[in-house]
């Protein structure tokens, strides 16, 4: 990986960010494809998708300062073998469950793949400019939200769900071997620069992260993402379910409800950079609040084709709204880069567990019909929590725009 020519490495990493989206997209698919054909409930698909989210909630801390001492070629060539092996062997066995176990230790497997890209993506972005702050995740989305909607669909539907693992494996496979040629060996130069004294242990490594929670604009990015993945875990996860089974719809139209979604993020990633710069940070966290809030409205009220649709659009711009205020201040953060990156990614992978887990279970108490409205209380009072404990430590968590 180029260090000293951004364009060339924007090109590289573009390239293998969108081929990791699809893969990622299309095992989404046909995952909750194949549970509700084995007839798993809306409680069974909650822990399905929460599994694989718990799993990186696990590791995403860890990861980060192992690619600090290790280098990101080797850490994500050995996780990209996980995912590759689970996949083929997914179709050999039954039930729900197993599907479970699958995506829990496929989990475990994620969050170095995802920290190592995160963090070279963080390291070059004051070379390639803040207005490109949600590339990284454009092109992520692109294919997590387009391409791999679409091939988990078709091979889901024309080959069979054997056939579509396989060839989830596969493509992560291709992955593994892409990266050795995309990064440069990194060695012992990149081991953690602000380690503790006394060793490399589980008391050093939760020492640093409270140093890096002390700093408030840290601390707010990583609740913020929370939310964020939250609510994406809520949509990502129930969205095909309630448009089968409330909505009436098709499993075609089900599944391009997910498509517009990504649609609707890949646009908001890559145009709002420049908006967002010039109104200011906390104006831009204000408008994803109100757009997520209206979204959630829509998918709780209609269940026709065009207003799911516009629900979902308005869910992926609040959370690009998000993204790029967050993606801006920690790239200017003097912090490591990939403890940076392991500890944001960990607030999106602990929303994404508690998104969907948390779904399931209100699922059960006021219906899949009800569940994005009930959300939205939940959404409320979590950001007036916050905005109580700032006013608690009267310290503004945002700097004042120049």
């Amino acid at each position: 990986m180029s260090r000293s020519r951004p364009g060339a490495f924007l090109g590289g990493f573009m390239l293998l960010a969108a081929f990791s989206g699809a893969t990622i997209g299309m095992a989404k698919i046909v995952t909750t494809l194949y549970a509700i054909e084995i007839g798993a409930r809306p409680w069974q698909l909650g822990v399905i998708s929460a599994m694989e989210a718990l799993g990186m909630v696990l590791l995403t801390l860890p990861a980060g300062f192992v690619i600090a001492r290790y280098g990101a070629r080797r850490v994500y060539f050995l996780a990209s073998l996980g995912p590759l092996l689970l996949n083929l062997a997914i179709p050999m066995f039954g039930g729900w469950l197993w599907l479970a176990a699958a995506r829990l230790l496929i989990g475990l497997c994620i969050p170095f793949r995802i920290v190592a890209m995160n963090s070279a993506f963080l390291r070059q972005l004051p070379r390639i400019g803040n207005d490109k702050a949600g590339w990284y995740r454009g092109a992520l989305t692109l294919g997590m939200g387009l391409l791999g909607p679409a091939l988990g669909n078709a091979l889901g539907g024309r080959l069979g769900f054997a056939t579509a693992f396989v060839i989830i494996g596969l493509c992560f496979g291709l992955m593994a071997a892409y990266s050795l040629g995309f990064w440069e060996q990194e060695g012992a130069s990149a081991a953690p620069v602000n380690a503790a004294p006394g060793g490399t242990g589980t008391a050093t490594l939760l020492a640093q992260v409270r140093g890096m929670l002390a700093h408030a604009e840290i601390a707010e990015c990583c609740v913020i993402e929370l939310l964020s993945g939250a609510t994406g875990a809520l949509f990502g996860t129930f969205i095909i379910l309630l448009a089968l089974e409330v909505a009436g719809l098709t499993q075609d139209q089900a599944v391009s409800l997910v498509m517009i979604q990504g649609l609707a993020a890949v646009l908001g990633l890559f145009g709002l950079g420049y908006l967002v710069e010039r109104s200011g940070r906390r104006a831009a966290y204000l408008a994803s609040l109100v757009t997520a809030l209206l979204g959630l409205g829509l998918l709780g009220r209609a269940h026709g084709y065009a207003w799911l649709a516009a629900g979902g659009v308005l869910l992926s711009t609040a959370a690009a709204l998000a993204h790029l205020v967050n993606m801006a201040q920690l790239g200017e953060h003097p912090e490591d880069k990939s403890k940076l990156s392991g500890l944001f990614n960990l607030a999106g992978m602990l929303g994404s567990f508690s998104g969907a887990l948390l779904g399931g279970v209100i699922s059960q108490w006021v219906g899949l019909e009800n569940l994005f409205l009930a959300w939205i209380p939940v959404l409320l009072l979590t950001v007036l929590g916050c905005g109580w404990l700032r006013l608690r430590r009267a310290v503004p968590l945002v700097p004042q725009e120049p």
